[in-house]
């Protein structure tokens, strides 16, 4: 009965589009390569082995950047990779070293435990899941060309940030020029953390705004762009349209 019962749950989470708690996973169950970038300059590739190896290999235009080796393991969900030699992360060298796998139906992602906000943003935005396989985030090699549906099955701790429907709403009050209130927050499902789109207005451009505060009906954002300025009665989203 607890079988039945359990997949009865996943197949009407599945057809409402609700996020399901992220299954246990084995090396095994994320061994592959996998890819990042923008096919220019940052083409970042990372191979995960069953055996408990990687390798990672930045290149771009002016050939290989960066590389490295090492050895990969999972624990409490979450894969660690130890480089072999020194990983200084500037410029175009370096690799996150701990990431959350991430199953969305048949694709399968390596997120860094950094960037999980960012993600479920992105999510949030639409930009999440991508077509083909550039992007942001580390994506299981012709997994972009897999369609997917609902949310992704990421942590309990994650599936907050995975908003059920879009949030509009517009800046109510300055606070400087890259820092206002908007008239949207906690009951609404904003979250501190989470990335939202000021939409142009009149001569403004849009821009990339992060939630610093969030009161029950509204929330203070802060531009993540430095040439970004805002203005009240600017709309601001969390999709990207």
């Amino acid at each position: 009965m607890k079988i039945l019962a359990s997949s009865l749950f996943l197949l009407v989470a599945a057809c409402l589009g609700v996020a399901t708690p992220a299954e246990p996973l084995a090396l095994k169950d994320i061994a592959g390569d996998y890819y990042f970038g923008d096919g220019l300059g940052v083409n970042c590739s990372l191979t995960v082995t069953a055996k408990g190896n990687f390798r990672f290999l930045w290149s771009g235009c002016l050939g290989t950047y960066d590389q490295n080796q090492g050895t990969a393991s999972l624990k409490e969900g979450v894969l660690h990779i130890a480089p072999q030699k020194p990983n200084l992360r500037d410029g175009f060298r370096g690799t996150p070293t701990d990431f959350y796998p991430v199953r969305w139906g048949a694709r399968m992602y390596l997120i860094p435990t950094n960037d999980m906000v960012e993600f479920c943003s992105d999510f949030n935005q639409g930009t999440e899941p991508r077509r083909g396989n550039y992007g942001d985030y580390y994506l299981r090699r012709k997994d972009g060309d897999k369609p997917v549906s609902g949310k992704p099955s990421v942590s309990e701790q994650w599936t907050r940030f995975l908003l059920d429907r879009p949030v509009r709403g517009k800046i109510t009050q300055l606070i400087g020029k890259q820092e206002a209130w908007i008239d949207k927050g906690s009951a609404d499902g904003l979250l501190a953390g989470m990335i939202l789109t000021a939409q142009g207005h009149g001569t403004l451009m849009f821009a990339q705004v992060q939630v610093e505060a969030v009161e029950k009906d509204r929330c203070r954002i802060k531009c993540r762009w430095t040439d970004s300025t805002l203005a009240v009665g600017q709309t601001v989203s969390s999709r990207f349209h």
